[in-house]
């Protein structure tokens, strides 16, 4: 019953909110996510159940420690979320990016609530490669992705999915805050403002739980270190890859011309991934050298990790403080405002240095 009320509750808000377009895609969200809280159970029942292996009781004990902590040490809002178990198999999303071939231009969809977003969500392969055909029909660049977990904004009980006790402690404890953030601070149509602040906050909120828990020179911190540098390292690196097609793609050529052209430098921004790969210290990045790039690829990856040290220099000014920086973008929310412009404006009103835009 609960998980009809859902699916219900789904349709309601699409026809009122979407119109007809939407209210296909939307619907099967609704669907599938009505089984999934239909299917779920509580996590205490896996804990009491004896056929549950420890390392995976271990985990959702770790989970319920890192949402406590995130709501009491660094002000993330309290929900009910990670109170319930599904058992999933394969990828919980897949996730679909699309760009114009012949500029950096990230195609976006309207929904309700969230407004625009420059991805779109599937729970079936089969309907994320459906949309895949249909936007390459039209001319754009692709790029499908599968998602470790997702967040509903808080709006509803979002699970442990059995997947995520597949992860190293660091990256678990990471992705448990990165969606904590979204359910805490969330900008209607700024999906890559929203992005990059929750992966800023996963990964300083991570190596401050994991320091706290087992010491500052534990391998788990170390991992949680290592996993921040490299977003650091890679961000730099795909912000000049991304600059370098840019400026091929501002040439007074033809689209002919830009599209036979950009062949030659998605090769050579692949050949220069070389010379960083030795360098990054996680598996985060190093099957990049794999993907065959084009345009939806390179925004895909730099939706998340774009203008990481302005974080880093606002998180600083307020004295490493996560609770207090979260309070910040929390009042940022509340303007309505743009809000790279405006945290752009306000960190310069204060002398923070800003050597390039957040944009």
């Amino acid at each position: 019953m609960k998980g009809l009320k859902l699916y219900l509750f789904v349709i309601f808000i699409s026809v009122f909110l979407a119109g007809c377009g939407n209210l296909f895609y939307l619907s099967k969200l609704g669907w599938h996510q009505s089984l999934i809280t239909f299917h779920r159970v509580p996590v205490q029942e896996v804990l009491e159940d004896e056929r549950v292996d420890q390392e995976t009781k271990r985990k959702i004990h770790l989970i319920q420690e890192v949402k406590s902590y995130g709501e009491e040490k660094i002000g993330l809002t309290r929900t009910k979320s990670y109170s319930k178990y599904f058992e999933v198999k394969g990828p919980i999303l897949y996730v679909i990016t699309a760009s114009e071939k012949d500029r950096l231009q990230l195609y976006h969809w309207n929904f309700p609530v969230i407004g625009k977003a420059t991805y779109k969500s599937f729970f079936t392969k089969e309907g994320v490669l459906k949309e895949k055909r249909v936007l390459e029909g039209k001319g754009y660049d692709t790029f499908v992705q599968q998602a470790g977990a997702y967040s509903t904004l808080g709006w509803l009980q979002d699970p442990i999915f059995s997947s995520m006790l597949k992860w190293d402690e660091a990256s678990l404890v990471n992705l448990i805050l990165h969606e904590m953030t979204h359910a805490t601070v969330y900008y209607k149509g700024q999906t890559d403002f929203n992005e990059q602040m929750a992966t800023f906050i996963g990964n300083q909120g991570a190596i401050q739980f994991l320091t706290e828990k087992y010491g500052s020179d534990s391998k788990e911190v170390i991992e949680a270190l290592h996993a921040q540098e490299d977003d650091f390292l890679f961000s730099r690196w795909i912000d000049q890859a991304c600059q370098k097609i840019s400026t091929f793609y501002a040439e007074e050529i033809s689209k002919d011309e830009k599209l036979r052209g950009r062949t030659e430098i998605f090769k050579s921004i692949q050949e220069a991934f070389k010379e960083i790969k030795g360098r990054l210290k996680t598996d985060c990045y190093k099957d990049f050298e794999r993907i065959e790039l084009n345009n939806a690829v390179l925004m895909a990856y730099r939706r998340y990790i774009h203008g990481l040290e302005k974080f880093q220099a606002l998180f600083e000014y307020l004295g490493s403080d996560l609770r207090r920086m979260i309070r910040i973008l929390r009042e940022i929310q509340t303007t309505g405002e743009d809000p790279f412009s405006y945290l752009e404006r306000w960190m310069q009103e204060r002398g923070i240095s800003v050597p390039v835009s957040l944009r």
